[in-house]
């Protein structure tokens, strides 16, 4: 299976290492805005210009059998010089994969320390359901859930 890339844009972005990156599908619910933040701590922060918020869930197409899975998020609405001010408990939200809780409680600020600043979650070993589809939900606990990218490859290591 080739890597599935998407990130909450409208068009496709080619970064480093050649890695096509499709614009925001296999969705239901939330809604796409677009940033102008200044994102640190990453190499690529195109990946951030757009983000899906809300109540949603993504149900990716894929092949039999267990993937890594990588999920790009960045604070750019909450936070001292962002327009929701805030911080720390601003935004708390869980993704789960089917049955499979992979954040609870999750705060986007207080992983990164900051807003504007790019964090990544990985997980390993993520199995596709009985359709073939990876779903994954973003639930709200306070405010809106959002994702600016999501990355899923064949788990290749035991």
């Amino acid at each position: 299976m080739h890597p599935v890339r998407i990130i909450a844009g409208d068009s496709p972005r080619v970064t480093e290492g050649e890695k096509l990156w499709h614009p925001d599908r296999y969705f239901r619910g939330g809604r796409k805005v677009t940033r102008t933040n200044a994102i640190s701590g990453t190499g690529e922060p195109d990946l951030f210009k757009g983000e899906r918020h809300g109540n949603f869930v993504y149900a990716i197409p894929v092949a039999p059998g267990k993937y890594r899975l990588t999920l790009w998020f960045a604070e750019t609405y909450f936070g001292r010089s962002n327009p929701g001010r805030g911080g720390v408990g601003s935004r708390v939200f869980n993704v789960n994969c089917g049955e499979r809780a992979l954040l609870k409680n999750f705060d986007i600020y207080k992983e990164a320390g900051t807003e504007n600043r790019a964090i990544t979650k990985t997980f390993r070993g993520i199995d596709s359901n009985p359709q073939d589809k990876l779903v994954l939900s973003f639930v709200p606990v306070r405010n809106y859930a959002c994702v600016n990218a999501i990355e899923v490859v064949p788990d290749t290591q035991p």
